[in-house]
């Protein structure tokens, strides 16, 4: 098969309200990561949701990952399809993509495809407890990782980053998930995203703790109606309640006076 018949066309890009997105089903996003890994072409491969445009507004280093040529950036959450609909862009409940939609398929091709897959990130019991769980559930799937407690800020010979980052140099991962949290798993991307080989990036919340129980996953249905967040709330009131009953005000105010978070970067790309 030739390189041409193997070519994947980018994803379809909007501008929501200014946030720039690229609605993708869960075998869109699986498609533009092999299409990565078989090109050696970096692409980081991020999300939004409600909670992430707020964020932006806060932190600078992942406004402008978000804003790059090499970033595609899902939506993670029904409030934004609907807000997209609304403001005329007709996207089907599809186009809503999590990790539950797709990190399945992802790790059953990149097996049969030999993929080398990495993940930093999560508490150490975390990390070694949800290692053990995905390859028990993708037998002979090449998965290794590093735990998300380290001073992203100190990589001095010796300590934790830059362990970490040796790390990543020597295993030149096909893909590395990083699960710490937003905006700090975006902000290290963009600090270190120059400095080692790693093929495909992405930022990824708390998978690993969905994945070992220590967190509760929202029944799917909740998600497809727009309501998981009222079943999180309801699970870490005390956590969550800033993120689900203030925050989203904040974020329309701010939308409102029109200031954009992305401005500077995204001027770069016209």
């Amino acid at each position: 098969m030739t390189a041409a018949a193997n070519h994947v066309a980018p994803p379809s890009e909007i501008r929501l309200l200014g946030f720039r997105l690229h609605p993708m089903t869960g075998a869109e996003v699986v498609e533009q990561i092999a299409a990565a890994v078989t090109e050696r072409r970096r692409l980081i491969m991020a999300n939004l949701n409600l909670h992430g445009m707020a964020l932006l507004y806060e932190s600078e280093p992942m406004a402008r990952l978000l804003s790059q040529r090499d970033a595609q950036v899902m939506i993670d959450g029904m409030p934004i399809i609907w807000l997209a609909n609304l403001l005329g862009h007709k996207l089907p409940r599809a186009k809503r993509t999590t990790s539950l939609e797709f990190y399945d398929t992802m790790f059953a091709l990149g097996r049969e495809r030999g993929w080398r897959f990495g993940y930093v990130g999560g508490s150490p019991e975390t990390l070694d407890r949800g290692m053990e769980t995905l390859r028990a559930r993708f037998p002979g799937l090449d998965i290794d990782g590093r735990n998300g407690y380290f001073d992203v800020a100190n990589d001095a010979p010796g300590s934790r980053q830059a362990e970490i980052l040796d790390w990543m140099q020597a295993r030149s991962h096909d893909v590395l998930i990083v699960g710490m949290g937003m905006p700090r798993q975006e902000a290290w991307i963009a600090a270190i995203q120059s400095r080692v080989p790693t093929t495909v990036l992405v930022p990824t919340g708390a998978y690993l703790d969905y994945q070992v129980g220590a967190q509760k996953l929202t029944p799917r249905w909740m998600g497809q109606i727009g309501i998981e967040w009222l079943y999180r709330l309801m699970n870490s009131p005390r956590r969550l309640g800033y993120r689900y009953l203030i925050e989203p005000s904040i974020l329309l105010t701010r939308m409102a006076l029109r200031r954009h978070p992305q401005k500077r970067w995204l001027e770069q790309l016209a």
